[in-house]
């Protein structure tokens, strides 16, 4: 049996005592190993090669044993080293099992196993078969090939052979995981004690057989050899697959304890490296110190759920800047004791529950819940509380920055004696590598008395408030704009706070303001008003002719609260009621977290609403420009497919633009494109599109329009055009005019740019006839004259 894996990857990650023991049994298994190849004379040079190469055959034929945190292997190459001592000796049966000890660490291994692995493997191995070839010579006299004779050696080397080899190995896992070596090896190997003994048993038969030239028979053995193989194999199948289960069991509840806790911590603004780092800092201490691997499981645990109990405690408390009120200190208090009753029916199989109650209690005894002092409080609570202080003095917390780590040492340095156990501290801060001088001990007693908390109570009102405030914050978030932002905000605050009118103003003093969002009684009066000031909108409520509830009672108190955004005042946020006097201080915090939340988000939403617009909007003539041309047009392409009626693309070019501008200043042409652009507004039935394409041209779609209905629009278009009378400097007129191109839909073509290429060809024969009639030159001219 050889050891594969542990938790260590490295050789100076394991303990100090499990390196001292590998490094002795390595030594050991060198000396072994140099005394047997002194020893080493090849008489049965054939045989020696044979059980050599069967060695390694069998090592490669290993089974897997599932064996938790510390894994091995197995394989028959035992078979083989019993049947080297019984038919070579010792000497030669060393060696052997040096060779097959690599070969079964590094052929087919899965995975590379560190340098120390394979070279404790080897030499435990080279031991054991050293250990076991001792007694050889007195078991087996004179005539070493006789059935008694090996008989007698199958019966005492094997069990020897097995338990060398299984203690070896057993010490080095308990050593390395800080488990009892008698639980170890009676868990993960005494079962395996029938190969060794079959191993053994077939060894000898296998020797005695090759002695007198029975070598048929001989192949017969490994009938029975894979039968034992193949039995080992199911049964560990079988293990492993039991295994996987309860590990995926386990992996599914840790990683449902590690999301609760983080999501809590989230909500006190905490980071999941926050956590972990505490986590880190406690299993040191807690390794430091010795505690056995289940107890800093128990530690690493408690690590993660310390805090499980703040769900209890608001979080404007948790993240409030300032100091807290003497109020709101009891309530952040209550959290070990609400933290601990909803671990206490867990069976996490260590105090887990006990470290999370006692994690804030003080080495003087003033901590809380129960005022323990001193050694009064569990081992792991104190590691816990200093880990925790230690990490979270290097963060940003909403009431302090993040201190550094030399800072952090020098808090826990003064409080060493006083808050946290002193010889812990010390500790610490010497697996920190640091050195401080030893504090005071400050020693006592007190009793600790159980007081029950009302957790799920506690639980529910802040749950209340803080899941309403997320669901805000959360939907808030997206794309909402102002109307959206506000239906939201109405229904989310009417679960915590009371009222019968919602209402939304935007302004401040200098412009006064308007209502922008109104829901509920009074409404249209809201809509109306234009308080001046912020005054006079928190402190006078409207005349509302229709601000009657149904019970036709009269909006008799309001709830004001400002929004604002980066220092500055942008509207607010009121509610009004038909009882006078309801509404509370906590109604006036709830509504103030609310509107901190959405002074941004309103904000943003103005600004990208009017960005939006003027996104879509042409800033020289205010028409749709080329991207809202391009989404109208596929809606309303998409529109005419379906319903089989027509659609006309006409693409509209003013002659004579670079004339204009050349001659009487690019001011003029902008002039002139706002000109045609006001025609084209005025002109275009609404339900039809009308845009500015790019520099000149213009665009015009006619939905279901007949051959006939378009030329006649296309006419008027062109004609309101010409009678427009542009000047491009005063006392002078310009005739305009457009060229224009029709294009129809489905004739033309289906697809937005088939039509405009259509269009487009057509626009540019308008625009040669028109030359051809009459010349740029004279149109100018005349223009003077006139």
């Amino acid at each position: 049996m050889r050891r594969r894996k542990s938790d260590s990857q490295t050789f100076l990650a394991l303990p100090a005592p499990a390196r001292a023991y590998v490094a002795a049994v390595v030594a050991a298994g060198a000396g072994c190993l140099v005394a047997a190849a002194m020893q080493l004379h090849l008489e049965h040079a054939g045989l020696f090669v044979t059980l050599l190469g069967l060695a390694v055959a069998a090592s490669a034929t290993k089974i897997e044993l599932p064996l938790g945190r510390s894994q091995s292997n197995l394989s028959l190459s035992h078979a083989v080293n019993f049947w080297a001592l019984f038919a070579l000796g010792p000497a030669p049966a060393a060696c052997i099992a040096a060779v097959s000890a690599w070969a079964q660490c590094t052929l087919r291994a899965g995975e590379r196993n560190p340098p120390h692995r394979v070279v404790f493997s080897i030499a435990s191995l080279t031991a054991t078969v050293s250990i076991a070839g001792l007694p050889l010579g007195v078991i087996m006299g004179a005539d070493a090939s006789s059935v008694a004779a090996l008989a007698r050696a199958a019966a005492v080397v094997s069990p020897l052979y097995f338990f060398v080899n299984t203690a070896l190995v057993a010490a080095a896992i308990a050593l390395s995981t800080r488990q009892p070596v008698a639980r170890i090896w009676h868990r993960n190997f005494l079962w395996s004690a029938p190969s060794y003994l079959a191993g053994a048993a077939l060894a000898a038969v296998a020797t005695a057989a090759s002695e007198r030239g029975w070598f048929g028979w001989l192949a017969l053995l490994a009938i029975p050899l894979y039968l034992v193989f193949r039995s080992y194999h199911t049964v560990v199948a079988r293990l492993r697959e039991e295994q996987d289960e309860t590990l995926r069991a386990m992996e599914v509840q840790l990683a449902t304890i590690e999301a609760l806790a983080l999501a809590i911590e989230a909500k006190a603004g905490c980071t999941p490296e926050h956590i972990r780092s505490i986590q880190e800092y406690a299993s040191t201490l807690a390794e430091a110190i010795g505690l056995s691997d289940s107890d800093v499981q128990a530690v690493r645990t408690a690590a993660l759920l310390h805090d499980v109990g703040n769900m209890a405690v608001p979080e404007h408390i948790l993240s409030k800047p300032e100091a807290l009120t003497p109020e709101e200190f009891e309530r952040v208090k209550i959290h070990p004791r609400v933290g601990a009753e909803i671990l206490r029916n867990v069976p996490f199989g260590a105090p887990v529950a006990e470290l999370v109650l006692c994690h804030h209690e003080r080495w003087d005894g003033l901590g809380y819940p129960a005022g323990l002092r001193g050694k009064d409080i569990p081992v792991g609570a104190r590691i816990l509380a200093i880990a925790d202080c230690y990490s979270t003095l290097q963060i940003d917390r909403p009431y302090r920055p993040a201190r550094s780590a030399g800072a952090a040492v020098a808090l826990l340095r003064e409080y060493a004696g006083t808050a946290f156990d002193p010889d812990l501290v010390e500790l610490l801060i010497a697996q920190l590598g640091m050195t401080v001088p030893r504090p005071r001990d400050v020693p006592g007693e007190s009793a600790w008395a159980d007081n029950e908390p009302l957790a799920l109570q506690d639980i529910a009102g802040a749950h209340r408030e803080e899941q309403t405030l997320y669901e805000i914050a959360q939907a808030l978030g997206s794309s909402l704009g102002v109307e959206g932002a506000m239906a939201l905000i109405h229904d989310k605050v009417s679960r915590l706070v009371p009222f019968t009118t919602c209402a939304l103003f935007l302004g401040d003093d200098n412009e006064g303001y308007v209502c922008r969002y109104a829901h509920g009684p009074g409404t249209e009066a809201l809509f109306k008003w234009t308080p001046k000031s912020w005054s006079d909108l928190s402190l006078r409520l409207p005349a509302c002719a229709d601000g009657r509830d149904a019970h036709g009672g009269d909006l008799t108190a309001l709830l004001p609260c400002p929004l604002i955004f980066e220092g500055h005042l942008i509207g607010g946020l009121v509610i009004y009621h038909t009882i006078a006097g309801c509404f509370t201080d906590e109604h006036r915090r709830v509504l103030g977290r609310v509107s901190d939340q959405a002074a941004a988000v309103i904000y943003n939403s103005t600004r990208f609403e009017q960005t939006q617009h003027e996104s879509h909007t042409d800033p020289l003539t205010a028409l749709p420009n080329r991207r809202a041309l391009d989404q109208q047009f596929e809606i309303g392409l998409a529109r005419a497919a379906d319903t089989q009626t027509s659609a006309s693309v006409v693409v509209l070019d003013l002659d004579r633009l670079k004339e204009i501008n050349d001659t009487y200043g690019h001011e003029a042409g902008d002039r002139a494109l706002r000109a045609v652009g006001a025609v084209l507004e005025s002109t275009v039935r609404k339900s039809d599109l009308c845009a500015r394409f790019a520099g000149d041209e213009f665009i015009v779609v006619l939905w279901d329009c007949s051959p006939e209905h378009e030329a006649r629009r296309v006419a008027e278009v062109q004609n309101a055009v010409s009678a427009y009378p542009f000047e491009p400097r005063p006392g002078v007129r310009v005739s305009l005019s457009i060229s224009a191109g029709p294009a129809r839909f489905p004739e033309d073509g289906s697809t937005f740019e088939d039509l405009l290429a259509a269009a487009d060809e057509r626009m540019y024969r308008d625009k040669a006839g028109r030359r051809s009639r009459n010349s740029n030159r004279h149109a100018l001219v005349q223009g003077e004259r006139a």
